[in-house]
């Protein structure tokens, strides 16, 4: 591993391979969204099939991002992650040769490792690099992955010669980052080591304390429900969208990759910017309440728009809000329990965020939408889902006006 001796270029190094992590979990799994007819014809899958696979990558994290959370907490990331890229590496390797329903799943349910591990510890990794002022925008800038990775992945995969061409790149992208990981990847910056390796011995057993002391908060459960609201209402949009237009509006695939990415520019765009608006508001409620209300509609009408601009705006208001929404769940584990506390919060939180988006897609919303076909209903369920997750949110603490957990988080850091 590198240190670098300018310390500013080390952190934008680390930031920029956080960002890299996780985008390969999400870029894998909406290059399966960018050419989901395709996808579903060219292996004979049904819809249910699809729908399990898409969403493989999530499940598996559900057993096991507590228990990452915990784990960094007590050992640190670099060695997990290492790991982790390891694996994904394989599984997108592997994913080019699976041609059976039981391959394809356990190869793209691998690729989300990475994304799984980085997104338990971003804000603890960028807590050890950015100060408590701008852990937000840090935290916003890197959940960018996401709807970057989603915008790529729906949006340039329709336009590739063939699903193995497709999935060869995002081979070559893992490699990438395991290298990129392995040469410098660093969790902390050498003043927060000198810091935290000085008190270790006085907090020696602390996880258990930290884990029981987080487990009887109110809030941590709320951020949970509402984090598995929010992504039980993300998936649909993003799995569906470019199958709704192409089956329902009689779109080709690549005019409808061209709307669905409006969604994913928006969640970026909204990622960086709201940020910078709770900054000047002071307050993170009014956001939440009509971003909420906002992300609904959109999800409910948006593939029901006229074809056109109007469409367009619609999708891109309706990512602006929804990426929003969903950097404010990984943010705030680390503002309100400070960064010591900060993975184990955020790997319980992403137990929920997974869980949403796996188990509520393939149990409830497509058995619902009668295995995927009914797209108004569909889009209405994860509607629903939007506006529990946004009464949720609005049950916590307003971030933006906690004064003390901003330097819990400070004295921790």
């Amino acid at each position: 591993m590198f240190t670098l001796k300018n310390k500013n270029l080390q952190a934008g190094i680390v930031l920029a391979l956080v960002w890299l992590g996780v985008f390969i979990a999400s870029y894998a799994q909406n290059q399966l969204a960018g050419m989901s007819v395709q996808f579903m014809e060219h292996y004979g899958f049904t819809s249910e099939q699809y729908a399990s696979i898409y969403s493989a990558s999530q499940f598996i994290g559900i057993f096991f991002a507590f228990a990452a959370g915990i784990l960094s907490d007590k050992i640190g990331t670099r060695n997990i992650v290492l790991i982790a890229a390891g694996m994904v590496l394989v599984a997108t390797v592997a994913r080019i040769f699976a041609f059976s329903f039981e391959a394809q799943y356990l190869s793209n349910m691998f690729c989300g490792f990475t994304g799984m591990f980085l997104a338990v510890n971003r804000a603890k990794i960028l807590g050890g690099w950015f100060p408590p002022a701008t852990i937000a925008l840090a935290v916003g800038i890197a959940t960018t992955t996401t709807p970057v990775a989603n915008t790529l992945g729906v949006g340039l995969t329709s336009l590739m010669p063939s699903i193995e061409f497709a999935f060869t790149v995002t081979a070559v992208v893992s490699a990438v980052f395991f290298v990129g990981w392995f040469l410098f990847g660093k969790e902390r910056s050498d003043e927060i080591a000198a810091t935290e390796d000085a008190s270790k011995d006085e907090e020696g057993g602390k996880v258990l304390k930290n884990l029981v002391e987080i487990v009887k908060t109110p809030w941590i459960w709320v951020l949970c429900g509402g984090a598995f609201f929010l992504m039980a209402g993300q998936v649909p949009l993003m799995a569906f969208t470019n199958a709704s237009l192409v089956n329902a509006r009689g779109l080709d695939p690549v005019a409808a990759g061209g709307f669905a990415t409006a969604i994913t520019i928006g969640m970026g765009v909204g990622s960086v910017v709201t940020p910078l608006i709770v900054k000047v508001l002071k307050a993170y409620r009014p956001i939440v309440a009509v971003y909420a209300v906002i992300t609904a509609l959109g999800i409910y009408f948006g593939w029901q728009m006229p074809l056109g601009v109007v469409m367009y705006v619609v999708y891109f208001v309706t990512g602006w809000c929804l990426g929003s929404l969903i950097a404010m769940i990984f943010t705030w584990p680390v503002l309100i329990y400070g960064r010591g506390k900060a993975a184990t919060a955020g790997g319980l939180v992403q137990t929920f965020v997974l869980a949403g988006a796996s188990l509520a897609l393939t149990n409830i919303t497509i058995p619902l939408a009668g295995g995927g076909s009914n797209f108004g209903m569909l889009f209405a369920i994860a509607a629903a889902y939007l506006v529990i997750g946004g009464i949720l949110m609005l049950i916590v603490p307003d971030q933006a006006k906690t004064p003390a957990a901003e330097s819990k988080a400070a004295k921790e850091s």
